[in-house]
């Protein structure tokens, strides 16, 4: 569950090719502070209420898919907008800059408001039952194992991301993966929109 492919990494992506392995590592920072957050709410028994509240559940679903959308709008953006950029990498501008802060953000956002991890914590913890331990002290033990494993995932996933680097930061490479990028993060986020 942890690798596969969603907005989280997605995002991530697109992001260490913009801004190479400290942006990718700012992300993976703000996606992980988010898994905690969402980890702690389901263990506190905080999502199983967000899930019963119809109209709540609802309303963080939309603004989630809003925030997705508007992350894969800006991306296309910026890849229309480097189309007319010169292609000799002499004559080429600087790569943007993405600030540590807001790829941050941006990995903290995407994963706070997608209700389906919220939905995947309060689906997950009830299927096991560990033999002599009170439902809390399961839970807690859960959450942990999976933010570690969560946690192991992203430091493998930039450090590979880190070796390939110089590829990355190619021009080509990089306008694929915007636009990739940004095409699943708009997809992604108009699911989100019409789920129900």
């Amino acid at each position: 569950m942890i690798i596969v492919p969603g907005p989280d990494l997605a995002l991530l992506l697109r992001n260490a090719a913009v801004g190479g392995r400290p942006a990718a590592a700012a992300t993976a920072g703000g996606i992980m502070t988010g898994n905690t957050i969402l980890a702690t709410a389901a263990v506190a028994g905080l999502t199983a209420l967000l899930r019963a509240a119809g109209p709540l559940y609802d309303a963080l679903r939309l603004i989630g898919a809003g925030y997705l959308i508007y992350l894969g709008v800006r991306a296309l953006i910026s890849l229309a907008r480097r189309r007319g950029q010169p292609r000799n990498p002499e004559e080429a501008p600087a790569l943007p800059h993405l600030p540590a802060a807001q790829a941050f953000r941006q990995g903290l956002l995407s994963n706070l408001l997608n209700p389906k991890v919220a939905a995947f914590y309060l689906a997950l913890f009830p299927q096991f039952a560990l033999p002599g331990m009170p439902t809390l002290a399961q839970h807690s033990l859960l959450a942990g194992l999976f933010c570690l494993l969560s946690l192991t995932w992203y430091v493998v996933l930039i450090a590979v991301l880190g070796r390939v680097q110089a590829w990355l930061q190619r021009r080509r490479v990089q306008r694929t993966i915007t636009g990739i990028s940004g095409a699943a993060l708009l997809s992604l986020g108009a699911g989100l929109a019409v789920q129900s």
